[in-house]
C-alpha cells in the first residue's frame, strides 16, 4: 500500500473525489461520481479525464498531481501503448535539472508500465530518480507485489487504472475481479480508446475463462497497437480459447509476419494446427520451439503427446525419460505415464499405480478424475477404493453436461448391469453426440442398455438406420447382430454371419464364430466354432470366457480354469475374473 502524505504536491487531490467503501458484507465498493465540466463550462455528455484542448489562458484546470502536465502528454499516457508512451517519454524529455517530481514521477509510471505490460518492448528514456512517494507509484509497488491497492483515491485515470496492473501478476483474479472490473470499465468512460485499459480489462476476463467477454477489449487494444506483440497475442490466445479457430490462425498469421521465432507464438500455432488436424505443421512449431529452449517442459510434453498420437510410441518413451529427469511428479508427467503403460505396454497395473498416485497429489483435479474413470472403467476394477462412474459423478456435480464424464458413468453402471442408472445417463449422451466423427461407442453403449432393459423396439430402431447407413463398418455389423439375437431374430442372424464368414477379417470372424456359438443345435458344433473363433483370434475373451462357462457347467473345473486364466491373463485386474478364478481354486482343490 502506498504511504500518503499531507502535501499536495505528494498526494493527487481532486475535487471530484472517487470513494472505496466498505458494504454491510464487508466488501469493497467503489464509488465513482460522474465527472462534472468546470461551471463555466456547458455539462458534457462524455466523460473525460482530460479535456478538450483550448487555449491555455481559458483552460479549466484539473486540480490533480499532473495538472500542469501538457494534456496531450498526458493523453498518450492513459493511451499507454508501447508507443504513446514513447511519445509522451519524449514529450517530457529535459535535462536532470529541469525535471520537476511531477515530471519524474509520469516517467518513472511510464517505464514501469512498459516493464510490467510490455515486457517485449525497449525502454529508450532515461527515468530520473525519484524520492517522491505517491499513489501513482504505491499502486504499481503493490500490484508488482499482487495487491490490488485500494487508496490510490481515484482521482484520475491513472490512480484508477495502475492499481489493475496485478492483473498481469496474478493467476486467480477472482478476488479482485469485481473491483477491478469496475474500476476499469470506469477508465473506459474517461479514455474508451486506452489501450492500456482495453488490455488489461481483456486479460481479467480472460483469466476469469470469461474469453468470448474478453475479445472486443483485447481486439481493441489490438487495432489501437497494431506493433505491439503482446496486444496481438493475447487477442490471438482468447480466439484460441474461445474456439474460434479460424479467426486465431489469421491472426497468428498476422503476427508472424514480424515475429517469426516468438516461442510463445510457436507455442500457440502448434496448438491450434494440432487441433485442426495438421499434426505435420503442429509438431514442426514444436521441433521450433524445442530448438530455442531444449528444456521447454511444456513444449516437449505437447511433443510426446503428438507422438503418442502418432503411436510412435518408441519416440515418445524416449522422451518422457527426458523428461522425467527434470519433472516427475507433475498432472502432465503422470497422466501421460499412465497412458502409455496402459494403451502400449498394456501394463495396466502399473497404469494404476502411477493414476494412484497423480490422485494423491491431484485428488480434485478433472483430467486425472476421468482417466481414472477410464481406467476403472476399461478393466472393470476399482481404483483407490472407487469405480468410475464414482470418479465421473465428481467431475458431473460441476459439469453436468461433460460428454466423457458421462460415458465413463454409463461404462461402469453397464458392468454393474445397473441398466436403469445407465439408460438415463445414456439418452442425454447420444441426444448430444454428434456421430459426424465416426464414433458409434455412445451409440452401441446405448443398444446394449436397451437389450439388457428389455427394451428390444428401441434397440432396433437405433441400430437397424446406423447399419443401413454404414453395412461395412464392422463395429457397427457387431452391434446390429447382437440386436438381431437379442430380438429373436435369429434365422436372420446366421444368414448374415454365414453370408460375411468367408471375406471377414480375422477380428470380426473370430466375433461371428463366438455368436454362432449361440445359435449352434448341439454342444460339439458350439465348440467347434469356439475354437474356430480362437483360431481366427487367439486373445477373444469372450470365446475363452465361453468355453470356461462350458466347461464349468460340466464340472470339469481343471479344463474351465484353462480356460479362465488365459481370460485373467488378458485382464489381470478384472475383479469379477479374479474371483471367479479363486472360486475354481477352492473347487479344485476342494
Amino acid at each position: 500500500m502506498c504511504v500518503i502524505f499531507n502535501s499536495c504536491a505528494s498526494v493527487p487531490v481532486a475535487t471530484d473525489s472517487y470513494q472505496v467503501t466498505r458494504t454491510a458484507s464487508n466488501k469493497t465498493k467503489l464509488n465513482i461520481p460522474k465527472v462534472q465540466s468546470a461551471p463555466t463550462e456547458p455539462q458534457k455528455t462524455e466523460l473525460t479525464a482530460i479535456k478538450p484542448i483550448v487555449p491555455e489562458e481559458s483552460a479549466p484546470k484539473n486540480h490533480t498531481y499532473f495538472s500542469h502536465i501538457n494534456l496531450n502528454i498526458m493523453r498518450d499516457m492513459e493511451n499507454g501503448s508501447p508507443s504513446s508512451l514513447r511519445k509522451a517519454a519524449s514529450s517530457l524529455r529535459k535535462s536532470e535539472a529541469s525535471y520537476d517530481e511531477a515530471d519524474k514521477v509520469l516517467l518513472a509510471i511510464a517505464s514501469n508500465i512498459m516493464q510490467i505490460v510490455w515486457p517485449t518492448e525497449r525502454i529508450d528514456w532515461e527515468t530520473p530518480s525519484l524520492n517522491t512517494e505517491t499513489s501513482y507509484m504505491g499502486a504499481i509497488k503493490s500490484a508488482k507485489n499482487g495487491i490490488y491497492d485500494e487508496s490510490t483515491g481515484n482521482v484520475d485515470f491513472l490512480t484508477i487504472v495502475l492499481p489493475s496492473l496485478v492483473v498481469l501478476k496474478i493467476d486467480d483474479v477472482s478476488e479482485i475481479f469485481e473491483l477491478s472490473e469496475k474500476a476499469l470499465l470506469s477508465g473506459l468512460e474517461l479514455h474508451s480508446e486506452s489501450v492500456l485499459a482495453n488490455y488489461l480489462l481483456g486479460i481479467l476476463y480472460k483469466k476469469s475463462g470469461l474469453y468470448e467477454k474478453s475479445l472486443q477489449y483485447l481486439q481493441k487494444a489490438s487495432a489501437n497497437a497494431q506493433d505491439c506483440f503482446q496486444t496481438g497475442y493475447e487477442y490471438a490466445s482468447a480466439l484460441y480459447l474461445a474456439g474460434q479457430l479460424d479467426a486465431c490462425k489469421q491472426q497468428i498469421d498476422i503476427i508472424t509476419e514480424k515475429y517469426p521465432s516468438n516461442i510463445k507464438l510457436l507455442n500457440l500455432s502448434a496448438h491450434v494446427s494440432y487441433d485442426n488436424s495438421n499434426i505435420a505443421y503442429a509438431e514442426e512449431c514444436v521441433a521450433r520451439v524445442l530448438q530455442q529452449d531444449p528444456n521447454n517442459l511444456e513444449a516437449l510434453m505437447f511433443r510426446i503427446k503428438i507422438l503418442v498420437d502418432k503411436k510412435d510410441y518408441i519416440h515418445a518413451v524416449s522422451l518422457l525419460d527426458v523428461y522425467s529427469r527434470q519433472e516427475n511428479s507433475s498432472k502432465a508427467y503422470l497422466l501421460m505415464r499412465a497412458q502409455i503403460q496402459n494403451d502400449w505396454s498394456k501394463n495396466t497395473t502399473a497404469a494404476v499405480i502411477t493414476i494412484e498416485n497423480a490422485l494423491k497429489s491431484y485428488p480434485d483435479d478433472k483430467e486425472v478424475l476421468l482417466f481414472a474413470a477410464k481406467l476403472s472403467s476399461s478393466m472393470n476394477t476399482m481404483i483407490s477404493g472407487r469405480s468410475a462412474e464414482q470418479f465421473a459423478s465428481v467431475v458431473l456435480e460441476t459439469e453436468p453436461e461433460n460428454e466423457t464424464a458421462l460415458r465413463y458413468s454409463v461404462e461402469g453402471y453397464i458392468q454393474k448391469k445397473q441398466w436403469d442408472k445407465a439408460y438415463a445417463l445414456s439418452k442425454t449422451l447420444i441426444s448430444k453426440k454428434n456421430r459426424d466423427d465416426g464414433n458409434f461407442d455412445n451409440l452401441f453403449n446405448h443398444v446394449k442398455i436397451c437389450l439388457g432393459l428389455g427394451k428390444t423396439d428401441e434397440a432396433w430402431n437405433t441400430i437397424s438406420p446406423v447399419y443401413r447407413s454404414n453395412p461395412q463398418n464392422e463395429d457397427i455389423i457387431q452391434s446390429y447382430i447382437d440386436v438381431m439375437l437379442g430380438i429373436g431374430k435369429t434365422s436372420q442372424a446366421q444368414n448374415l454371419i454365414n453370408q460375411l464368414l468367408p471375406t471377414s477379417s480375422s477380428k470380426l470372424k473370430s466375433y461371428l464364430y463366438y455368436k454362432r456359438s449361440f445359435i449352434q443345435p448341439s454342444e460339439e458344433n458350439t465348440l467347434a466354432d469356439l475354437r474356430s473363433s480362437l483360431i481366427a483370434n487367439p486373445r477373444n475373451s469372450d470365446s475363452l470366457f465361453r468355453l470356461y462357462q462350458i466347461y464349468y457347467k460340466k464340472k470339469d473345473y481343471r479344463k474351465a480354469q484353462y480356460y479362465l486364466k488365459q481370460v485373467l491373463a488378458l485382464n489381470p485386474t478384472d475383479s469379477t475374473v479374479k474371483n471367479l478364478n479363486e472360486e475354481l481354486n477352492r473347487l479344485i482343490n476342494y
